[in-house]
């Protein structure tokens, strides 16, 4: 996609909140559209339909035009016995005729290999029957249906990774936002403990104290803001750009107040129903096609005793020496039959072997089919649990917050120690950050169970 219309794009998702079209939305397709490794793949299922073209050319008469020109001297010959043959009967006719009309005649060699010979032709073929063309294009077909899910798993496993990937981003921000606010806080904390010490109201220690906070939350906003940048050059990886291009952020995802949607687990995702079974995994469609290129190779050697007929048709000129006439010229058509009758029992085994590795992919489809419904399940499961968690984190953040908040006001009127400030400070912001990983919990189980339900409409 240019970029000048992502631009436009992304500029009129944010103006326009109440479009169904999310930020989200558009880097998803964007992603679709510019990954180097779905790229490939479609690349392999052009290959595959180019293949499938020329699969049916097969069945077409085929045309080419040859010429042959050859000099020799020297190897085999072939004795011609013609004055042997002749001689005598030309005496006698001499004898009788009294004159010498029939002259003697030498034996003969002529050379095997044709000297300035030439032989030049259009030559037409056209197959009437041939099992093996049928078998061609059956698989090569087939090919495609494969080449085709394989592609739109990798889409699917992509659409998933963008929202991880995307959703980690918005985290690692709103961790670092969470600790560029507590750095706020010590640093006030660092003031009114200055204060205290100047009023003579405290010790030197508690300000020493408080500029210990200082610096560890310091350490662990550089260390937030690196997450950040990181978690950044992935999401832009993914989507084939410049690593440190500037990504337009929805808030909403992560804000603190948002309740997760019961329907889909996060703002911006298609409602997920676990009823839709896995139906639609491109996986098990994936193994149909193989299951059925499997059938057309049993058919194709159960075909073993079908006979091959072809068509030619050859026009051209042949002779000595470059002439082109009527003497040289020459026309020779014909059919063309093979029948292989006997091969020691080659195509009996096989038969046998097509026969197992149907029997192997019919298991490997029972296989597939319990694996993914323990996907599905799983992926339910890891969600509820996670939007479960979710609400007993938030209780947390909120009960955190009130008791940093009665702290402090204490701690400003004297009457709370220094330890119990940095304590419940601490309390707050690790709850905090350990609710924005709940939110980011549920968020990435929410685009687990999207893809185990094949629910994203491509």
């Amino acid at each position: 996609m240019p970029k000048p219309f992502l631009l436009l794009l992304l500029a009129a998702t944010i103006a326009t909140r109440a479009s169904s079209q999310t930020i989200l939305d558009a880097y998803l397709r964007v992603g679709l559209d510019s990954n180097l490794a779905l790229h490939q793949r479609n690349f392999d299922l052009q290959r595959a339909q180019l293949d499938l073209d020329r699969a049916r050319t097969l069945f077409y008469p085929q045309a080419g035009i040859s010429s042959q020109y050859t000099l020799a001297n020297g190897g085999r010959t072939v004795p011609i016995p013609i004055g042997d043959l002749l001689n005598n009967v030309y005496s006698t006719l001499n004898q009788l005729t009294a004159s010498r009309k029939f002259p003697q005649v030498a034996n003969q060699n002529i050379q095997f290999l044709p000297n300035d010979f030439q032989d030049t032709k259009m030559e037409v073929t056209m197959p009437l029957f041939n099992s093996d063309l049928l078998h061609n294009r059956e698989v090569t077909s087939e090919t495609i249906v494969a080449r085709r899910a394989d592609r739109d798993v990798y889409r699917r496993d992509l659409v998933r990774s963008i929202r991880q990937a995307y959703y980690q981003y918005l985290q690692t921000g709103k961790a670092a936002e969470i600790y560029a606010t507590a750095l706020v806080l010590v640093r006030e904390n660092r003031r009114v403990s200055e204060k205290f010490v100047e009023n003579n109201m405290a010790t030197r220690e508690i300000v020493l104290r408080s500029q210990a906070q200082v610096s560890q939350v310091e350490s662990q906003y550089i260390a937030a803001e690196n997450d950040r940048r990181n978690a950044a050059a992935y999401f832009n990886f993914l989507l084939n750009r410049s690593l440190d291009t500037q990504i337009v952020t929805d808030s909403s995802l992560m804000a603190a107040s948002a309740a997760p949607d019961s329907a889909s687990g996060a703002p911006g995702l298609s409602p997920i129903k676990t009823s839709d079974g896995i139906a639609g995994r491109e996986e098990l469609d994936r193994l149909k096609s193989y299951r059925r290129i499997l059938q057309s190779n049993l058919k194709w050697d159960r075909n073993y005793l079908l006979p091959k007929l072809n068509a030619f048709y050859d026009i051209g000129y042949q002779g000595y020496g470059f002439h082109f006439n009527s003497t040289q010229f020459y026309q020779l058509g014909g059919l063309q039959l093979t029948w292989t009758l006997f091969k020691a029992n080659d195509n009996r085994y096989k038969i046998r072997q097509s026969r197992i590795d149907m029997d192997a992919i019919d298991e490997q489809y029972q296989q597939l089919t319990l694996e993914l419904s323990l996907e599905q399940q799983t992926a339910f499961n890891n969600y509820r649990s996670a939007q479960e968690a979710l609400n007993a984190l938030a209780d947390e953040t909120g009960s955190a917050r009130e008791a940093y908040r009665l702290v402090e006001k204490r701690f400003k009127e004297g009457q709370a120690l220094q330890v119990d400030l940095i304590d419940a400070r601490t309390q707050m912001t690790n709850a905090e950050i350990r609710y924005s990983l709940g939110r980011l919990a549920v968020l990435n189980r929410a685009a687990d169970l999207e893809r185990v339900n094949a629910a994203y409409k491509f």
